[in-house]
């Protein structure tokens, strides 16, 4: 016993070590998820209030409205068609 461990030490160094990892790989999982929410909340608020903050008058979504409407590239055939 030269560093005065035992097995019950290691072991409680081990489960330490595990209880680490485990802890800041959640807190980044949750980091990132805050980042996610505030980006879109950000993006949402961008395109209903687009005169607020300098922002630009042209929306920024996907709206047929804004883009256009998609076309087909081939004839499509209703799934419930008798």
């Amino acid at each position: 016993m030269n560093n005065g461990g035992g097995v019950f030490t290691d072991i409680l160094a081990a489960a330490g070590r595990i209880f680490e990892v485990m802890v800041e790989g959640h807190w980044e999982t949750v980091g990132l998820l805050f980042d996610s929410v505030g980006k879109g909340i950000i993006r949402i608020n961008r395109n209903a209030y687009s005169n607020v903050n300098g922002g630009g008058s042209s929306l920024r979504g996907s709206s047929p409205e804004a883009s256009g409407y998609a076309v087909p590239s081939k004839a499509i055939e209703s799934k419930f068609a008798e």
